[in-house]
């Protein structure tokens, strides 16, 4: 598997791909699948380099916004065309991407070569707002690792106070940073969610729009799951 992401990663390089790893790859672990950002306008020329490559490919709707999934050679793609959170990826930023290669931290984690308060900053938002609770990310244990002795510097740079606003918004920053603040200093609990919950809550409820958007968002990928728009993969053509 190592050499087939390698290849991936390789491919997307050499032929100008811009992408940003959302998590880690801990090659420890089997890998089912790598969470990756990618501009929408540079999918089809993906596409077509993969292809030459691996052969067939096939694809599947994708049950949130902003999403698709690609399967590569029995490797799927989770591909997101923005900076995303929330169930079914309701709330979609207008951020600007931290577009990088990838570098290996160890022989077998494979982390996006980036900033480290960049890569904190997405993965900590992940663990609040697209989960339950944090251990129901096949990649907790790895943010704990990595994070558990370093969390309070990361938590005080300006690229992580900025997310804040940007997901919270100013009015709100302050109270979802306590938030998270109690998170760390708890101990890194993976069970936790009051915090998960009330932090989602804090971002529906940012405005009225976006609450009916979320509800609109809710009723319709249910129904696309009900109908079974999201059971097979698909062919590329």
């Amino acid at each position: 598997m190592i050499e087939k992401v390698n290849l991936i990663f390789s491919l997307f390089n050499s032929n100008n791909i811009k992408y940003y790893l959302l998590r880690p790859l801990d090659f420890r672990d089997e890998i089912k699948d790598i969470d990756l950002i990618v501009l929408e306008e540079e999918y089809s020329a993906l596409k077509k380099i993969l292809t030459k490559e691996f052969g067939q490919l096939y694809y599947k709707p994708s049950n949130a916004n902003a999403s698709t999934q690609l399967l590569v050679d029995g490797l799927l793609l989770d591909l997101k065309f923005a900076i995303c959170f929330l169930p079914r990826k309701s709330l979609v930023l207008s951020y600007d991407i931290p577009f990088s290669s990838v570098v290996y931290k160890t022989e077998y984690l494979l982390l996006p070569d980036v900033e480290e308060e960049k890569i904190f900053t997405f993965w900590t938002h992940h663990l609040f707002l697209d989960k339950k609770q944090p251990s129901e990310s096949s990649t907790f244990l790895v943010f704990k690792d990595l994070y558990a002795n370093r969390w309070s510097q990361l938590i005080k740079t300006n690229y992580f106070k900025e997310s804040l606003v940007m997901i919270y918004s100013s009015k709100r920053k302050k109270q979802a940073e306590q938030l998270i603040l109690s998170f760390f200093n708890n101990g890194l609990n993976p069970s936790e969610t009051k915090i998960n919950i009330a932090l989602k809550e804090m971002v529906i409820k940012r405005s009225i729009a976006f609450q009916l958007k979320y509800i609109y968002d809710k009723i319709k990928f249910g129904v696309y799951r009900r109908i079974g728009r999201y059971e097979n993969y698909r062919t590329v053509k």
